[in-house]
């Protein structure tokens, strides 16, 4: 529902009601949005919202189980760890709860921006609060947690982690988008883009321990706080630009991905690594054979850049290019593609 105070001025609203069965019951959630058109190339708006999220069916019902690496007195060796169910006798017995759906409060504020017709300007900067985050905790390791796990039916296994409402965070974040068109006459057209997201989370609160296993377990430990804060890059950057002309198209993305780290469990910070900004450039070049058919040969990560390597010793099997890289660490992927549209 919206209307117009007065010509320039446009206030929005909408609500929602629902009604969850399996005890996460009604919700209601809302959004309250306004924009100012100063001028017909200058605007203002914001927006003030709550939302809510209903555990998924993986969140609860996910079950998985590993080997893997990590650190274990200060010594690299296999960990065998599984994921359990939320619902699951061995989850249980090792204090899990029932998940409750998490909870959030949005505030934005932003402008657009278009100084001439083939330039177009945005810029918003955005607040997110978020109640009861739902995240695996860290592995929980230990002869109290192979024999809960034991007498719970799950053998081999030497620890395990499940979904929990683990934290409390804080977003911010900074978006900044540009569009420009040139028309090159017979030389086709070229669009260029400029988009920088700048992100930044805090964690307000966190789940320590359970009452069940004490507090010499600490369910989100620095490993599951860091994915919550660390993993991903603070900053995205993409510059691109796509050239048309006649049957061709050339697509060109340069992608500058921020710095981020990754954390050990362990309290040994030195086992922490932080991996350097890169830039990764993506290519695409399609003709259009007909109305129907087109052929296309391209690159995503054309200079086959990978991740700084994390320095573990090859004997301990674990990945030298480490977990959470945003553009993986399988380097260059060329191609050729056919399509036909019916």
């Amino acid at each position: 529902m919206g209307f117009n105070p007065v010509p320039d001025w446009y206030v929005g609203s909408a609500l929602r009601y629902e009604h969850y069965n399996q005890g996460v019951g009604a919700t209601r959630s809302g959004k309250l949005t306004t924009r100012y058109d100063f001028t017909p190339q200058f605007a203002v708006r914001a927006t003030v919202s709550n939302g809510f999220r209903a555990p998924s069916l993986a969140n609860s019902l996910f079950s998985a189980r590993s080997t893997t690496y990590g650190v274990v007195d200060g010594v690299y060796q296999s960990i065998n760890y599984g994921v359990l169910p939320t619902g699951s006798g061995a989850a249980r017995a090792l204090g899990t709860e029932d998940l409750k759906p998490e909870r959030s409060t949005n505030f934005s504020l932003g402008f657009t921006l278009t100084p001439i017709d083939q330039l177009s300007l945005t810029a918003d900067a955005y607040v997110i609060n978020l109640r009861d985050r739902i995240t695996l905790t860290g592995t929980l390791l230990g002869n109290e947690v192979t024999q809960v796990l034991l007498n719970n039916g799950v053998d081999s296994t030497s620890g395990g982690q499940y979904f929990i409402n683990g934290a409390d965070t804080r977003t911010k974040g900074l978006d900044l988008v540009s569009n420009y068109r040139q028309d090159l006459g017979q030389y086709g057209s070229l669009t260029w883009t400029a988009a920088l997201n700048w992100n930044q989370t805090k964690i307000l609160g966190y789940k320590e321990s359970t009452s069940i296993l004490g507090t010499s377990y600490e369910l989100m430990d620095r490993e599951a706080r860091n994915l919550i804060t660390g993993v991903q890059p603070h900053t995205k950057l993409i510059l691109g630009g796509d050239w048309s002309i006649g049957r061709f198209n050339l697509n060109l993305a340069l992608t500058r991905y921020g710095a981020y780290k990754e954390v050990n469990s362990s309290a040994n910070r030195d086992l922490d690594r932080v991996y350097s900004a890169k830039w990764i450039t993506d290519l695409d070049l399609d003709y259009n054979l007909s109305k129907n058919l087109n052929v296309a040969i391209g690159a995503k990560n054309l200079f086959d850049i990978y991740p700084k390597k994390q320095g573990v010793p090859s004997s301990t099997m674990v990945s030298s290019y480490g977990t959470y890289s945003p553009y993986g660490f399988t380097g260059g992927y060329y191609y050729t593609r056919l399509t036909y549209a019916f």
